[in-house]
């Protein structure tokens, strides 16, 4: 194989993993989750005040946000670390969202 086959090859294997197009979404989806916790903080100080209640709802959707990307990652990678991530982002989740439904209902276990 001459120089060329390979060079022609490698740009094939790595057709659309650009790295500034990687990189410029990963630091969106970091944004977006710093974005999301934010609000969730503000929301949930505005609930307080107004309600002397948690409206756990809020925090439930920002915590589907974080599992749904993680347990992408999971599912594709097949990583133990990724995995790990997901289990970790499903206590909150599951905790809220419990939570949520409890509020919905008005049921308090």
């Amino acid at each position: 194989m001459d120089k060329d086959e390979i060079l022609m090859k490698s740009r094939m294997e790595n057709k659309g993993r650009d790295m500034p197009k990687i990189e410029e979404g990963k630091n969106s989806a970091r944004f977006a989750i710093i974005a999301g916790f934010c609000f969730i903080l503000i929301m949930a100080l505005l609930s307080l005040i107004a309600r002397s209640k948690m409206i756990y709802g809020i925090v439930a959707t920002e915590f589907c946000i974080v599992f749904a990307m993680s347990l992408f990652n999971a599912i594709k990678k097949k990583d133990r670390k990724y995995i790990i991530m997901t289990l970790t982002n499903a206590i909150p989740f599951g905790i809220f969202t419990f939570m949520t439904v409890c509020e919905i209902f008005q049921v308090h276990p």
